[in-house]
């Protein structure tokens, strides 16, 4: 494969999960909204350095996500940040009005790492299996933590 073609494939592919990056920066950083695009530039490096690593073991996305994920988590460290608080304006969505949307941004940035990151892969359509490759945990372990996860926020929702 020669260089032209392994950028090709590679813009290709950052294209089409353009929005999975993004929302791992918005979800992973406590950063004003404008600053998400420089956040994002440093995940798209982050993806190219490890992009000859990349050996479609899993799917591109689960992948993605994992480097995304790592690389906010050291973004996060080097900054020392704390929690990530969540407002309307911080997640890239088409309903940026939609009160309810709002409220699940809010308390999906109260949950602890490891769940967000099993809640964040079953929102992005990512299936049982990859959800426990990319979280490392065994299958039935990651699909129970996740139906806890979700009857944990329909409980919030209510109480609130």
């Amino acid at each position: 494969m020669t260089i032209q073609d392994k950028q090709a494939r590679f813009v290709n592919m950052i294209k089409e999960h353009e929005r999975l990056i993004l929302r791992v920066c918005a979800l992973y950083s406590d950063v004003a909204r404008e600053e998400l695009p420089d956040l994002y530039q440093d995940a798209v490096c982050a993806l190219w350095e490890s992009f000859d690593s990349f050996k479609n073991e899993s799917k591109v996305s689960t992948w993605i996500y994992s480097v995304t994920r790592f690389n906010m988590l050291n973004h996060r460290r080097k900054k020392k940040y704390e929690t990530v608080q969540l407002d309307e304006s911080t997640l890239l969505t088409p309903h940026e009005n939609d009160d309810a949307l709002t409220e699940l941004r809010e308390l999906i940035a109260l949950l602890p790492n490891d769940e967000r990151d099993l809640l964040i892969m079953w929102m992005e359509g990512f299936t049982g299996p990859e959800i426990a490759k990319a979280s490392g945990l065994p299958y039935g372990v990651a699909a129970v933590r996740l139906t806890r996860i979700k009857i944990k926020l329909r409980k919030l929702m209510k109480n609130r």
